[in-house]
């Protein structure tokens, strides 16, 4: 498919749609849900009705881009004529929304993941993972477009896909940031994106209770396999004493990701009683292999799952699973 046609693709495939939704993957992060607020405006521009659609998370975190997007949660038997899946091709990171994308009329997916486990049957796919983020491959798509806006169109679409980049690259400090990714930042910034302005809120907006969150998880860093493997997590009891979501900021990995000598790190988070998120990332070996085992998925370097069951239980299971990819290797 010839990403220069998509937009016209998408607009055909939504003029005669009465309900359009937009979504994104279970634990939405700074990505999908950001990429799908500047495609909902842009939608919006062109004279389309499109109602996100998320699982009722609290989206204050993204208050400082200014425009209030039209957000509703998901309940069970609603449809849509049209649904978009952005930075997901999978039903199993769709949660109970997996039910909106089954029963639409005409699904899209604009993803730049590698094809995971019980792909999403969708009538229009573009999957392209040289895209840092699924933002950058909106940008791509919409670009020529883009010159036809207000300068404060150009500005808010600019700035949504700049956090994209910053949530995807870790303020280009991943390995996925390249010449290119650095290219798009510059186009941005003369849309009308101001870089250290976005920085700040998005990546160093933490309360202290965030802070002394982080503080606790760093706390608990276990070595294994000749320090070459770190794992830490967050349990329940940490999030209550700190009266914080961590779900509303950055992962923690980012903190731990300049540790001498390691090939792997991962970040166990308890959400619910036993149930517990896993970050998973290295610069060398195949992670998301492993997350896609349970149900997960990501990026080669960096993805993530959710697991249920003892703490101990799950780390040993994770370690072994390491230790085979790096034997492997």
């Amino acid at each position: 498919m010839n990403i220069q046609t998509l937009a016209k693709d998408i607009w055909e495939l939504a003029r005669p749609a009465t309900t359009i939704a937009i979504t994104t993957h279970i634990e939405s992060d700074g990505d999908g849900m950001v990429a799908a607020f500047a495609l909902q405006h842009l939608m919006q521009l062109e004279g389309f009705e499109a109602t996100i659609v998320t699982d009722d998370e609290d989206l204050s975190l993204y208050s400082f881009l200014g425009h209030e997007p039209s957000v509703i949660g998901y309940k069970a038997g609603a449809t849509a004529d049209l649904v978009i899946v952005l930075d997901c091709n999978s039903y199993d990171r769709l949660g109970q929304r997996a039910e909106l994308v089954s029963s639409a009329a005409k699904v899209v997916v604009i993803d730049h993941h590698v094809i995971e486990h019980n792909p999403i049957k969708a009538d229009l796919a573009y999957i392209d993972t040289k895209y840092a983020s699924v933002g950058a491959l909106l940008y791509a798509v919409f670009e020529s477009q883009l010159q036809a806006l207000s300068l404060e169109e150009q500005s808010y679409f600019a700035e949504c896909v700049y956090v994209t980049l910053l949530n995807d690259t870790n303020n280009f400090t991943n390995a996925n940031t390249d010449a290119g990714v650095f290219e798009l930042a510059a186009k941005l910034v003369k849309h009308g994106a101001k870089p250290y302005q976005l920085y700040m809120a998005y990546m160093q907006n933490n309360s202290a209770g965030e802070m002394r969150y982080i503080g606790g998880t760093l706390a608990t860093i276990e070595l294994h396999h000749n320090e070459e493997i770190l794992f830490m997590h967050s349990d329940l009891a940490l999030k209550e004493s700190c009266k914080v979501d961590p779900a509303l900021f950055r992962k923690a990995t980012r903190y731990v990701q300049g540790v001498r000598g390691l090939k792997a790190l991962v970040y166990f988070r308890e959400d619910e009683p036993g149930l517990w998120k896993l970050s998973l990332r290295s610069l060398t070996l195949n992670v998301q292999e492993i997350a896609s085992r349970y149900g997960g998925g990501g990026h080669r370097q960096a993805s993530g799952c959710t697991m249920q069951g003892s703490l101990s239980e799950i780390k040993k299971r994770i370690l072994d699973d390491l230790k085979q990819a790096m034997k492997a290797q």
